[in-house]
């Protein structure tokens, strides 16, 4: 159900921008007219081609975004070297400057979908949502913050039901489905956590502080337990405003201000460069502001014992919470440790645009699965942490002994990774979301839809949603009759051991589960999203079957393959089991289990003792 939250006289509007069918067919009960021009991203709008309905995003070719991806690594450089030359600027200050310059691109990258009748015409936004929501925000391209000082500019909104654009179903997977891949690694570690608070700090003389877990982590987090290591939750603190000092960042914001202005001259009209560098300047003082909150309350929280040695260990540590802990760390000479997320830099070819996000920025050491990861970041600008090289968790190595008899098994499931960009993902992709869906158009109709074969179509478990409307993909899917759409909200990790062939797409971490599992794998390699990086794809063209959509003829071969006999295709499976090996060792686990042992063992002897 759609409800109004504002409401002006529509018909006046000639242009209007709009990311959501279901606020714009609310708009035109409004009177909204039916030739007013549509400007919008989402695919779902741009689907039936409308000649009243535009793709913002027009100007954005393959190739003027692939230019705009690749410069934002030397823009990161450059603020970040600048940074460092401030008076009184430390490494961490300018590691949150120079993350924020580049996720202020996405900001920069909409203001360069405008035209200069843009910033004068009349003009109104169909928004949905309350504006000071986050859901709805992500939901919205920020028209309403670029457009703002153009006199002739409205904003009507209309609130959408979450369910209503939710097509995901939370089902919960059994205790069973879970500790069956996760192992009793994790049943022990759970056990024992419940535990740990009871026991008093002057019973041990190394404690491990775990923020953000994840599998490795676990692995390593139950090595140590047993190496009568004291392992606890860390628990972030309230975080508010009140009596924060203030610290003046003037002359770090003087030195940052004339990189990021001649960057925007280059991709925005005339009009929009004003208010861009206003809304740059907003963006780095709130970020900055952010930062120095995080650090005064975790300044009060981590607190050292001198009779106990203390780590920090953590996933995904990019963000400027992470910064926060590392600033405050090393203030208290505590090792802050980060374990890899997956297996996603060491074969994707554009993952170093945004490098300031790695690990490797924010950590004093982080753990890989395997040496490609670690030679990979070592090669980042930002790089301050020591490496080393455990091999994949114990539930990446299990995922090859979850599968059933192949007599049950079901016979070909296609993961996708097709995840828009909307307003809050990262620049790993050359192309649009429109161009995105059209990608993945075409596998359903020219490849999936005509196999010989039952095929499950994976979608992606969406936690933060692009937009309001269906994904115009899934209608294809629902009626190709030899696909399946799943939409529950499980891993694809736990569904693998259901099926005899892997088909996937994009080099992301979701590659790795599916490699682990020993399945034939089939790789489509997207030129445009998430591409494999020169070297990992003359291994993966090796221990997998590669396909790569700039070939000729790429859908009827991929097609042709697929459709031979299952039994075939894993025939031709074992024939490169030789160079699959060495592939697994250079870019998915160095070795072939105890990489919590192998771990813990570094942890105790260089970050506890």
């Amino acid at each position: 159900m759609i409800n109004k939250t504002k409401l002006g006289n529509l018909c006046e509007y000639d242009v209007v921008f709009c990311d959501s069918m279901k606020a714009l067919k609310q708009a035109y009960k409004d009177g909204l007219s039916d030739s007013a021009v549509v400007k919008t991203s989402s695919p779902s709008m741009l689907w039936e081609k409308k000649a009243n309905i535009q793709h913002v995003e027009k100007r954005w070719s393959v190739e003027e975004k692939k230019r705009f991806l690749r410069t934002v690594k030397e823009l990161s450089e450059n603020i970040f070297d600048e940074s460092l030359g401030v008076n009184g600027i430390g490494r961490d200050a300018a590691i949150v400057a120079t993350k924020s310059a580049v996720t202020f691109q996405r900001l920069l990258y909409k203001a360069a979908c405008l035209d200069e009748n843009d910033f004068l015409d009349s003009r109104l936004f169909i928004r949905v949502g309350d504006k000071d929501s986050s859901v709805s925000n992500s939901l919205n391209s920020p028209w309403d913050v670029l457009l703002l000082k153009n006199k002739n500019f409205s904003i009507v909104g209309y609130q959408i039901d979450a369910d209503e654009y939710n097509i995901f179903n939370e089902q919960k997977l059994s205790k069973w489905s879970r500790y069956k891949l996760a192992g009793m690694e994790a049943l022990f570690f759970r056990l024992v956590m419940k535990i740990m608070p009871l026991l008093p700090d002057r019973l041990f003389r190394r404690k491990l502080l775990i923020y953000r877990e994840n599998e490795l982590i676990i692995d390593i987090a139950s090595s140590l337990i047993l190496k009568g290591v004291k392992v606890e939750e860390f628990k972030y603190p309230h975080i508010n405003n009140k009596n924060i000092p203030k610290i003046d960042y003037s002359e770090l914001y003087s030195v940052i201000l004339p990189i990021m202005q001649k960057r925007v001259r280059q991709w925005v009209v005339k009009p929009a460069e004003e208010v861009v560098m206003s809304l740059f300047k907003e963006h780095i003082k709130k970020k900055m502001e952010t930062f120095d909150q995080f650090t005064h309350h975790l300044k009060k929280s981590i607190v050292v014992d001198k009779n106990i040695k203390t780590s920090l260990m953590t996933s995904a540590p990019g963000n400027l919470y992470g910064q926060a802990l590392s600033y405050v760390c090393n203030l208290r000479s505590i090792p802050l440790i980060a374990v890899s997320h997956g297996v996603t830099t060491e074969i994707s070819k554009w993952h170093d645009s945004v490098s300031i996000l790695f690990e490797n920025s924010v950590s004093d050491a982080v753990f890989y699965y395997n040496r490609k990861g670690s030679q990979s970041q070592s090669k980042s600008h930002f790089d301050k942490a020591c490496h080393h090289v455990v091999g994949a968790s114990s539930r990446h190595i299990r995922m090859k002994s979850t599968s059933s008899p192949s007599s049950v098994l079901q016979p070909i499931v296609y993961i996708s990774t097709n995840l828009y960009q909307g307003n809050i993902g990262h620049f790993i992709s050359s192309n649009t979301d429109y161009g995105k869906a059209i990608f993945e158009k075409k596998i359903v109709t020219k490849v999936l839809g005509k196999l010989p074969h039952k095929v499950l179509y994976k979608t992606y478990p969406v936690d933060n949603h692009r937009y309001t409307d269906l994904d115009p993909v899934l209608s294809d899917v629902l009626n190709t009759k030899n696909l399946d759409l799943f939409t529950e909200k499980i891993d694809m990790r736990y569904l693998i051991s259901n099926y005899r062939i892997l088909v996937t797409t994009c080099a992301t971490s979701t590659l790795g589960w599916a490699v682990m599992s020993r399945k034939p794998v089939i790789f489509i390699n997207q030129r445009e999203t998430g591409p494999l990086a020169v070297d990992a794809y003359a291994s993966l063209s090796k221990g997998l079957f590669v396909f790569d959509n700039a070939d000729d003829d790429f859908h009827i071969k991929l097609k042709d393959f697929l459709s031979k006999p299952v039994d075939e295709i894993e025939y031709l499976w074992r024939n490169k089991e030789v160079f699959r090996k060495k592939m697994i060792v250079d870019y998915f686990s160095a070795y072939e289990g105890g990489a919590g042992a192998r771990a813990a063992k570094i942890i105790v002897k260089e970050y506890l003792s």
